[in-house]
């Protein structure tokens, strides 16, 4: 994202009307972000989040990255006078800050946005990373009128249909009671197919791109080559000005197809930018589809000058499954981003603004814009919501159907005698094998036994290995109550919690 520098007029009819311009509040020109949870959960147990870079953080009430009760924000209303490279983080039952990991058992999502203020302004919802809530933002004038919006679908609705696509299923998080906190995005997650067939299906075709660099001097170029069996191209042409790039370099296939998902070696120079554009028509599915594969026929408004031809926003061509001329039996697209794109007006990947709109202008009064408020909306985990602009997924190799869920049972005893190494809890039985199989019981903090296994069979005594500190509260106390947990995943399908109960241990 570019940002243009700011500017600010000062009124000069008469004194008075200076001192009078100087006493109005700042929020006469700032922008009011309004926080409306239609979420179903209480306003207690749901935090608010508000981070950017330091200096440039003016939110009154916020503390930068601070964690905050929505119920302890008034109305749900924050005054945001300046805020750059900003974060608005949700989450359920507890706070998050910016280093929160994405294997945190909270669930999150953010919205992102920079108030400056200038006309450049912008807000947009992200799933490049994960989708855990859906959200919808929203923008007013000052008559609160409404101006544009984007939103994505309940995440119930999300969440299901990424369960449809290859890796969907391994690269949900899900809680002790089986319920998603999350999806990952190939950034945090192998689950996900490689495209290395996709990309190997081009073997012997030639691809061309016109490719632009906004730095300084800006600079065009024209690069074309052919695709080697294992997904290997040389590139070769120039640029204006010339000598801005190598007249030729090679691309290796293994690392190609890895840096689809991964955007790496694409450094902030004329190089970089073409070997972005060589990895965005991949992962949006363009490449070897009903455009063509001139780069220039990837987007609905090229520009040619005497300097160069290229694309001035981007790839915005319908992409994905729109892309495609006919299902492959490989996946032709990457297809979690696909999926984000179809269900949610969110950036699904770094190129998501190249092929739909995802982001809400904020030029505020100030800079002589009109929006004066934002709204961002969570949504329920099940409804009617919809994004602004739908999309086509469907760019080939459907997941398998899933296997029947397999039933597990539990049958845990409510007095257990410990031997000296091990105490028998109880029996698991499965309709199919029961796969792994864990559990622990504790004393408080203390952990008295555990017991972690694999197993093809449908029926298996538990038994937990007591461990030292056990082996002595018990020699010591001779009864003790304790906590017992177990934890079954069958082959293939999620880890289910499915049991607790208070075990009275005795020797």
């Amino acid at each position: 994202m570019r940002f243009l520098p700011g500017s600010c007029r000062v009124p000069s009819l008469v004194l008075i009307a200076l001192f009078a311009a100087m006493l109005l509040p700042a929020a006469a020109s700032a922008l009011e972000l309004q926080i409306v949870n239609e979420s179903g959960r209480e306003p207690e147990d749901v935090y608010v989040t508000v981070a950017g870079e330091a200096g440039t953080f003016d939110v009154p009430g916020m503390v930068n990255d601070e964690p905050k009760k929505l119920s302890e924000i008034p109305e749900g209303k924050l005054t945001i006078e300046k805020l750059i490279s900003g974060r608005v983080y949700i989450a359920y039952g507890a706070g998050v800050t910016l280093s929160v990991p994405f294997d945190s058992p909270t669930r999150f999502d953010w919205a992102e946005l920079t108030v400056t203020p200038v006309a450049a302004d912008v807000a947009n919802l992200t799933a490049v990373d994960q989708f855990g809530i859906g959200m919808r933002l929203d923008t007013y004038d000052e008559a609160e009128e409404h101006l544009e919006a984007l939103s994505a679908a309940n995440s119930d609705a999300v969440f299901a249909a990424m369960q449809g696509i290859p890796g969907g299923v391994e690269a949900t998080v899900r809680d002790g009671g089986d319920n998603v906190i999350r999806v990952l995005s190939s950034l945090h997650t192998s689950a996900y197919p490689d495209l290395g067939e996709y990309v190997r299906s081009l073997s012997g075709k030639t691809v061309t791109l016109h490719t632009a660099f906004f730095g300084k001097p800006f600079t065009t170029s024209q690069y074309s080559g052919t695709f080697g069996p294992d997904g290997t191209i040389t590139l070769a042409g120039a640029s204006n000005p010339a000598e801005a790039a190598p007249a030729s370099f090679t691309v290796q296939g293994e690392e190609l197809i890895e840096d689809i998902y991964t955007g790496a070696h694409t450094p902030n120079d004329l190089e970089g930018t073409i070997r972005r554009d060589l990895l965005a028509g991949f992962s949006t599915g363009l490449w070897g589809g009903r455009y063509g594969n001139d780069a220039l026929s990837f987007c609905s408004d090229p520009m040619s000058t005497e300097q160069g031809s290229w694309c001035p926003k981007g790839f915005n061509q319908p992409a994905f499954g729109d892309a495609r001329l006919e299902l492959s039996p490989f996946p032709t697209c990457e297809q979690y981003a696909a999926v984000i794109n179809q269900y949610s007006d969110s950036y699904g990947n770094p190129y998501s603004d190249a092929s739909k709109r995802v982001t809400v202008g904020l030029d505020q009064p100030v800079s002589g814009g009109a929006v004066k408020t934002l709204k961002l909306t969570i949504l329920p985990d099940s409804g009617n919501s919809q994004p602004q602009a739908g999309g086509n997924p469907n760019c080939g190799a459907a997941a398998p159907a899933p296997a029947a869920r397999t039933k597990v049972r539990l049958h845990l005893r409510r007095r257990a005698r410990a031997g000296k190494r091990i105490v028998k809890i109880g029996v698991v039985g499965c309709s199919a094998a029961c796969g792994r199989v864990w559990a622990v019981a504790k004393h408080g903090r203390r952990v008295l036994g555990h017991r972690f296994f694999e197993t093809p069979a449908r029926k298996r005594g538990l038994a937990l290995k007591l461990t030292r500190p056990g082996k002595r509260l018990l020699a010591r106390k001779r009864r003790l109550k304790a906590r017992v947990d177990v934890w079954v995943t069958p082959p293939g399908q999620a880890k289910r919690h499915l049991h607790r109960r208070i075990v009275l241990l005795a020797r």
